[in-house]
C-alpha cells in the first residue's frame, strides 16, 4: 500500500481525539461557552484504522491533540497500539498538562516519544484569567512529573499582547530552570476571535525584547518553529511566526478531526470525511487524500484573514 503514494508530500498526522476540554481559555473557544465534557469524542476502533492507514503510506509523526487529549479514556491504549506499527514512528502529544502529574509515566510506559504542554503565563493570577481556572501549581506538577519520564518535553506559550508578553523573560528563565525547551507562538486568527487582533504581537518584536543575545540554529526543513541558542542559556529558545512568516511551503501535516474528517491545511475548510470512506472502499481513502494534498494552497493565516470562513476552530482540530 506503501506504495499507492509515494510521493506524498505529507509526513505528520495530527488526531484531534475529541472536543472537549477541562479549560477555557478565552482565545480557544466562543465566549461565554465552557465546554467540560467532549461533545464529539472520536471512536478508538477508527482512529488505529486511520493511523495504520496513514503509516502505510509513509507518516512518519502522529500527534494526539484535542481539545486537551488526556480526557479521552483510551489514550493509553492508543498511544500503545500506534507504537506497535514501528518504533520509527515519532508519538507526540500536546496537552494543557492538567492531568499529566498522574498519567505522565503511564503515557511513557506506553510509547510516547514527547510532550508538547500549552502554558500561556507563570502568573498564577493570570493563569486563571486565561484558562478560567485556578490550576497553575497542579499544572507545575505536571510539567515536573513530565520532565522525568517523558524522553523530551517542550512548552508552548502563545503571545498575546495584554495579557502575557510582559513575561516573555520570565517565561524563558522558568523553563531553564526546569531544563526544558520553550516556543513562543504568534497569536494566531481563528474562528473564536476573528475580530480580536489588538492581541496580537510578532514573534520578531518579541525576541528583540529579549536580554539575551540568541543565535539562530539551522532551521529544519519541515519544522514550524525557528529555534535560537544563548550563552545564558541551557535550553533552546523556539518562535512559531505562523502570521508574521508563514512556513507553508513547507508544511507536511494533514490533520484527522474527532468526528472523522481529514483536512489537509488549518485555514482551509476543505476536507473528507475520512472515516466512512474507510468503511465503503479500502482503496477509496488513498485516492481521496492524495487529491486532498495535492490541492493544499499554502495560503496560511494570511489567506484566512481574507476568508473568514475558513478560520479554524482549535477546540476541533488541535493547533
Amino acid at each position: 500500500m506503501a506504495d499507492k503514494i509515494k510521493n506524498l508530500k505529507v509526513k505528520y498526522l495530527r488526531v484531534s481525539l475529541l472536543n472537549g476540554c477541562n479549560f477555557n481559555c478565552f482565545y480557544c473557544r466562543p465566549s461565554g461557552v465552557r465546554q467540560m465534557a467532549s461533545a464529539n469524542k472520536g471512536e478508538f476502533e477508527k482512529f488505529q484504522m486511520a493511523i495504520d492507514l496513514f503509516y502505510k503510506i509513509g507518516i512518519k509523526k502522529i500527534r494526539f491533540t484535542g481539545g486537551e487529549p488526556t480526557l479521552y479514556g483510551q489514550l493509553v491504549d492508543l498511544i500503545t497500539s500506534t507504537r506497535m506499527l514501528g518504533d520509527d514512528l515519532h508519538i507526540g502529544l500536546t496537552t494543557n498538562g492538567l492531568l499529566l502529574d498522574k498519567l505522565a509515566p503511564q503515557l511513557a510506559g506506553a510509547g510516547l516519544n514527547s510532550v508538547n504542554i500549552s502554558l500561556d503565563t507563570i502568573n498564577e493570577n493570570k493563569f486563571k484569567k486565561v484558562t478560567g481556572l485556578d490550576r497553575f501549581n497542579q499544572v507545575l506538577a505536571g510539567i515536573i512529573r513530565a520532565e522525568k519520564h517523558i524522553q523530551t518535553v517542550k512548552l508552548n506559550c502563545v503571545s498575546i499582547k495584554g495579557i502575557n508578553d510582559d513575561e516573555t523573560a520570565g517565561m524563558i528563565d522558568f523553563a531553564n530552570q526546569l531544563g526544558v525547551d520553550i516556543r513562543f507562538i504568534e497569536y494566531m486568527p481563528n474562528i473564536n476571535n476573528p475580530d480580536d487582533r489588538n492581541r496580537y504581537i510578532s514573534g520578531d518584536d518579541i525576541r528583540a525584547s529579549l536580554p539575551y543575545r540568541l543565535r539562530p540554529m539551522a532551521k529544519q526543513p519541515t519544522g514550524a518553529a525557528r529555534y535560537f541558542r544563548s550563552s545564558d542559556l541551557k535550553i533552546r529558545v523556539g518562535f512559531i511566526n505562523s502570521v508574521s512568516h508563514p512556513f507553508c511551503d513547507s508544511c507536511d501535516r494533514i490533520r484527522l478531526s474527532s468526528d472523522g474528517r481529514l483536512y489537509g491545511c488549518l485555514f482551509s475548510g476543505e476536507s473528507i470525511d475520512l472515516f466512512s470512506l474507510m468503511e465503503a472502499d479500502a482503496q477509496k481513502p488513498l485516492d481521496q487524500i492524495r487529491q486532498l494534498v495535492g490541492r493544499k494552497k499554502y495560503l496560511g493565516c494570511a489567506g484566512a484573514l481574507e476568508a473568514p470562513d475558513n478560520l479554524p476552530s482549535f477546540i476541533n482540530l488541535g493547533g
